[in-house]
């Protein structure tokens, strides 16, 4: 019960699990919500809560959840987001295809849940002893600059069916990071550092003609692994930030510079 409990939403993915890995071998107390079942690749002592984070108007029942396993909360990271991948012809496409139940799947998962989240476990952080409380938004380096279409070129040609970003995630991420912003200024958050984190391109089993492509654009002259992302989420959720405020770190091996 001292240990500091943290909540990571979409916690079985590739981030969330490392994530909480590594937050348990910190000494936080994790507490994932996912919609599927707990990962076997998730630690036993990870708390789990399976909700589908879409439903917004049920949010009071997972606060009560959360209240029954720990009454120290202290850091909430909104990582959930549905993010087509390239290897999937769903998702991609023309902006002039966009599809309206698509475009309304992406805006609730991706900014309407961590807005309403945050309003509903603002009151649940444990603000004692002038202690300081933690969120931290996952955005993406697409919240900063938009998607350079052309690293989807070589793998279009490859599979023959053209590919571009669409409009909706880096649409939802800029406006996750502007909440973040928001927050940060905002009165009732006085006691809480709001921060968010822009990874860039994580490499994850692509194909390696997308690999190569993307690698080309970044200045480092490669994709990041999973594990280069995780120290900043424990900056962020440490006494360390306690006077970084309103930011976003970027995580990206350069991307963003050019």
């Amino acid at each position: 019960m001292d240990k500091k409990a943290v909540v990571i939403t979409g916690g079985n993915g590739l981030l969330g699990k490392k994530l909480a890995m590594h937050l348990c071998k910190a000494n936080f107390m994790v507490i994932v919500i996912d919609i599927n079942e707990k990962s076997k690749e998730l630690p036993d002592e990870v708390e789990y809560v399976k909700f589908d984070l879409t439903n917004i108007d049920k949010y009071d029942s997972l606060v009560a959840q959360v209240k029954s396993i720990t009454n120290n909360l202290f850091g909430l990271v909104n990582n959930a987001a549905y993010n087509p991948k390239i290897e999937s012809e769903q998702g991609f496409g023309n902006f002039e295809n966009l599809d309206l139940a698509e475009w309304n799947k992406e805006i609730t998962l991706n900014l309407s849940a961590p807005v309403f989240l945050i309003k509903a476990f603002l009151p649940v952080f444990n603000r004692e002893n002038n202690r300081y409380c933690k969120i931290v938004n996952v955005v993406s380096t697409y919240a900063i600059v938009p998607p350079n279409q052309s690293i989807y070129k070589n793998l279009s040609e490859k599979t023959g069916i053209q590919i571009l970003k669409p409009a909706a995630y880096p649409i939802t991420k800029a406006g996750l990071h502007m909440l973040t912003k928001y927050l940060a200024t905002y009165p009732g958050c006085k006691g809480i550092n709001v921060n968010s984190i822009a990874p860039g391109g994580i490499e994850n089993n692509q194909d390696q003609v997308f690999i190569d492509s993307y690698s080309q654009h970044v200045p480092m002259g490669r994709m990041a692994s999973v594990d280069e992302m995780l120290a900043s989420f424990e900056l962020l959720l440490s006494d360390g930030s306690n006077y970084i405020q309103g930011q976003v770190i970027t995580v990206d091996g350069g991307w963003t510079t050019w």
